[in-house]
């Protein structure tokens, strides 16, 4: 029943016209850096997808997303639509995409759906033991993240801002300066 109210909410709140992406404070345990880490790729291998794995992607990119979402999310299949869509923008402003799977332990419902959205041009991560969200200390032990998020980082993985709600300014406020 939570769920379901936290759907409508987000749903609402999506479609209220929010002028710009709400930016968040970025909690203390990431503020200067990312901890390791080590998850699996949304991917016909599986492949395992690090910290370092990050940092070699980031490094050639002037800004690097980490873009949390999760296939039931109404708010986050808007969010990565428009990120589809803004595909060569993003990559004329060197901003890579990681969509960051939140909690779903059905990886053919995953793939499926990044398949259909044609979301398949960017890095698709799976966190389903909230490696990605409780090891950056997004959330404390056994609570659930709000989506959508998305974390922002530089060249050197130094994250620079944190965005709850996207506005009508998703997905420019990615590259923004």
């Amino acid at each position: 029943m939570i769920r379901i109210s936290f759907l409508v909410l987000a749903f609402f709140l999506a479609f209220a016209g929010a002028k710009e992406s709400q930016r968040m404070e970025m909690p203390k345990s990431i503020s200067d850096s990312l901890p390791w880490f080590a998850i699996r790729q949304v991917s016909e291998n599986s492949l395992p997808f690090t910290r370092t794995h990050l940092s070699k992607l980031a490094m050639n990119n002037e800004r690097t997303a980490l873009v949390y979402f999760a296939t039931w999310c109404i708010p986050c299949r808007a969010g990565v639509k428009r990120l589809v869509e803004n595909y060569d923008e993003l990559q004329k402003n060197k901003v890579s995409v990681v969509l960051v799977n939140i909690g779903e332990r059905d990886e053919e419902l995953v793939k499926s759906w990044v398949k259909k959205t044609d979301a398949s041009k960017f890095t698709v991560v799976s966190d389903p033991f909230k490696r990605l969200t409780e090891g950056f200390g997004l959330v404390k032990e056994g609570e659930e993240i709000s989506l959508p998020r998305t974390i922002v980082l530089d060249k050197k993985t130094k994250p620079l801002f944190m965005l709850g709600e996207e506005g009508e300014d998703w997905p420019q406020v990615l590259w923004a300066k």
